[in-house]
C-alpha cells in the first residue's frame, strides 16, 4: 500500500468515528466508544465478520443472507443511492446488487479495524447483466474501487458508510462516459 493510500484511509476512520479518534502526528489514535454494550468484540472478531458478510452476501451471491450479519435498525448510507434504513431494506438491496450483476467478486485490497470499527477497502468487478440504480442492463464487464466502513455492535453490522467510485460504473456501462477516463 503506498503512502498516500494509507494516509486516506487514517483520514477516512478518523472522520468517521469522530469523537472517539484523535490525530496526532498524522496517526489516528483511538478510544473505545462503545460503553453501552458492555465488553466491546475483540477487533479481529468484527473484522471476521465484515469479511463473512462480504464472502458470503456479495461474493457467494446471497443478497437474502445479509440478515444474518446486521442489525435490525441498521443504515447504509453511501454518497450514490443515500441511506438505505433497516436490515430488511439493506438485505433487498444487496439482493439487487447481486441479482444485477451476477458474477459480482468483491476484492479485499486492505481491511483495518479500531475498536466496533472495520474499515475495507476493496475492488468490485463483475457483469452487469440486469439493472441496478437506474441504469439499464448493458451486459458489460464492469469495475469499481470502494472503501468502506462499517460499526459493529455485538458482533452484528449496525451502520456501513460506503463510498464507491460510482462514475467508473458508469463509465464501463456505458450509461456515461467520463471524460477523464481513457
Amino acid at each position: 500500500m503506498k503512502k498516500w493510500q494509507r494516509a486516506a484511509l487514517a483520514t477516512t476512520l478518523a472522520v468517521a468515528t469522530a469523537g472517539g479518534v484523535t490525530m496526532a502526528n498524522g496517526v489516528a489514535n483511538a478510544r473505545e466508544n462503545n460503553p453501552s454494550h458492555g465488553k466491546p468484540a475483540s477487533v479481529e472478531a468484527n473484522k471476521r465478520v465484515v469479511l463473512a458478510f462480504m464472502q458470503d452476501v456479495l461474493n457467494g451471491h446471497n443478497g437474502d443472507h445479509a440478515v444474518r450479519y446486521l442489525t435490525p435498525g441498521m443504515s447504509w448510507h453511501s454518497g450514490t443511492v443515500g441511506t438505505v434504513a433497516g436490515r430488511d431494506n439493506v438485505a433487498d438491496l444487496m439482493t439487487t446488487v447481486v441479482t444485477s450483476i451476477p458474477d459480482l467478486h468483491a476484492e479485499v485490497k486492505d481491511i483495518f479495524g479500531q475498536g466496533n470499527k472495520v474499515v475495507v477497502r476493496l475492488v468490485v468487478s463483475g457483469t452487469q447483466t440486469g439493472p441496478l440504480l437506474g441504469v439499464p442492463a448493458s451486459g458489460r464487464h464492469v469495475q469499481w474501487d470502494a472503501i468502506d466502513l462499517y460499526h459493529l455492535d455485538n458482533g452484528k453490522i449496525s451502520e456501513e458508510w460506503a463510498s464507491e467510485d460510482y462514475v467508473a460504473f458508469l463509465n464501463d456501462t456505458g450509461a456515461y462516459k467520463a471524460p477523464w477516463i481513457a
